[in-house]
């Protein structure tokens, strides 16, 4: 990896930043902004259903005349959850409402990056990548239609014992010895790291350990050039659209 290298950019939420994040209108519009791939978070319902929203509770993300605005996803039944809105009416996604959308044009998939939020949810969502896509879809890293992510050591550890062909990226906001050995533990192929934390340190033990490396979340010219300058792999960014624009103005191809 070095500074010069256009890292492959993921849309967080979809386009979080011109779209009701962790909508299906979001992800759309990440697809037709040109991300190279999106990212979406998955929570647990009571009733055990998978619930596509970053938070633990609905209080950020409810839009103002929501029917329900309040609660603890984990508390709440998929059939409660689906009254809420999010902004500009849509709804809170299942994680197969989120594949259907992240396809381009020709009806190819968009690779998917499933944050596990809440890790009794890696589970249900290794199960249903493999339904969707098949065991035989994720030989090649380099195609692979979905990968699992999470803060979460054990998220990450159950999805490599049910599915180990899935791609993992283990991500945080401070990296450690410790961190770089869980990584290695759980045979992860990628790690990220929060833009504000990340060091030339972490280029180089990616580079020595055969890792590749995901930045986040780029939200403002300073961020973006950041991690332009350290170097990575991909790149989290709010606005496919915008980061495209600044990137090739800045990156000479």
């Amino acid at each position: 990896m070095s500074g010069a290298r256009i890292p492959v950019l993921i849309g967080h939420r979809g386009a979080a930043a011109v779209s009701p994040e962790n909508t299906v209108a979001s992800f759309r519009r990440g697809v037709a902004d040109g991300a190279a791939l999106l990212e979406c978070d998955v929570h647990l319902s009571a009733d055990g259903h998978d619930v596509v929203i970053h938070d633990a509770t609905l209080d950020r993300t409810a839009q103002e005349d929501s029917p329900l605005r309040r609660g603890s996803v984990a508390e709440l039944r998929r059939d409660q959850l689906d009254q809420m809105l999010v902004g500009e009416g849509e709804h809170i996604p299942t994680l197969e409402e989120v594949l259907d959308a992240a396809l381009r044009e020709d009806g190819t998939p968009v690779p998917l990056l499933v944050e596990i939020k809440a890790p009794a949810a890696a589970e249900l969502v290794t199960r249903i990548l493999l339904s969707r896509f098949g065991a035989d879809a994720f030989a090649d890293l380099a195609s692979a239609p979905a990968w699992v992510i999470s803060f979460h050591e054990e998220a990450l550890a159950t999805g490599r014992a049910l599915a180990p062909q899935i791609p993992r990226l283990l991500t945080t906001t401070e990296t450690s010895p410790a961190f770089y050995r869980a990584a290695e533990r759980l045979e992860v192929a990628q790690v990220g790291v929060r833009i504000a934390d990340a060091r030339v340190a972490d280029v180089e033990q990616c580079r020595r350990r055969g890792l590749q490396l995901n930045l986040w979340t780029a939200r403002g010219e300073e961020e973006l050039e950041r991690a332009l300058e350290l170097g990575c792999d991909t790149l989290t960014v709010d606005d496919p659209a915008w980061a495209r624009r600044l990137i090739a103005a800045r990156v000479p191809v």
